[in-house]
């Protein structure tokens, strides 16, 4: 199955929601132009991280209805970022993947928070891989990367291409920068292609862009968004964290011949038997 895929490097405008959604639907004209199929954009996109701030969370899905609409009204598969919703009083933070008909063909509630996140979301529990009109696909968001455990239960669902959208910074690595200032952006690269060659899968990596602060917090975006797959590594790569876009076609017929070369699926299936 071949498809173009439109990966946006996006600068969020903190807590500016309305521009930050007029600003998507440029790019999505954008995407059309060239071809794309499937659009996909970064983690907290549309409001940027609420650090607690529940004021900004959507309560009536919102933000999901609106991707609907332009998935509907480009004809073009979005994946919008992901959205921090309330739900029986709790807050997750979601990713969709909507068609080109406007229909949810998936849902994904992050499992692997991020620290600062812990004090006001909650974790899902549960993977997601659904069908599409490009084969099967996973959502999981930004530091659900680090977890292996999450692909090899995508990988026994026979998933194909992985959808990460994400929101990662240098300062993340902590105390890691005395070490090496770049210690963040060697950490994702070879996550993305690691995570693509040992369970035979693509993967679409869309992180924010720019420079942030949230409540006097200063932060720098990686960028650094790519797709990734087995013996390629890297099929495309942004190599800087300013706002951008990208449009790449991907063949998922490589993974067959991964899964000859490798035969990593067939023992994860004689294991599970």
């Amino acid at each position: 199955m071949q498809c173009k895929i439109a990966v946006v490097q996006f600068e969020i405008q903190q807590f500016e929601p309305e521009k930050n959604l007029k600003k998507a639907e440029r790019f999505i004209q954008e995407a059309i132009s060239s071809q794309a199929q499937i659009i996909v954009f970064p983690e907290d996109f549309v409001t940027g991280p609420l650090s607690g701030n529940r004021a900004y969370a959507d309560r009536d899905r919102r933000y999901a209805g609106h991707f609907q609409e332009l998935a509907q009204q480009y004809a073009i598969d979005i994946v919008p970022g992901s959205i921090i919703e309330e739900d029986a009083g709790r807050l997750y933070n979601t990713a969709y993947y909507i068609d080109k008909h406007g229909e949810i063909r998936g849902q994904y509630r992050k499992v692997n928070l991020w620290l600062p996140e812990r004090s006001y979301i909650d974790a899902g529990s549960e993977t997601a891989v659904f069908t599409t009109d490009f084969g099967k696909v996973g959502l999981i968001i930004c530091w659900d990367l680090i977890f292996p455990e999450m692909f090899r239960a995508m990988a026994r669902q026979d998933v194909e291409l992985v959808i990460c959208p994400s929101y990662w910074c240098f300062e993340d690595a902590g105390e890691g920068l005395k070490h090496d200032a770049n210690a963040e952006t060697k950490l994702v690269n070879a996550l993305c292609v690691a995570r693509a060659f040992e369970n035979e899968l693509i993967l679409v990596y869309a992180n924010a862009a720019g420079n942030t602060n949230v409540e006097g917090l200063e932060e720098r975006l990686i960028g650094r968004s790519q797709i990734t797959a087995p013996f390629k590594g890297a099929l495309a790569r942004l190599e800087h964290n300013q706002e951008a876009m990208f449009v790449q076609e991907v063949d998922t017929s490589i993974l067959q011949d991964a899964a000859k070369a490798y035969e990593i699926r067939s023992d994860l299936r004689k294991k599970r038997g």
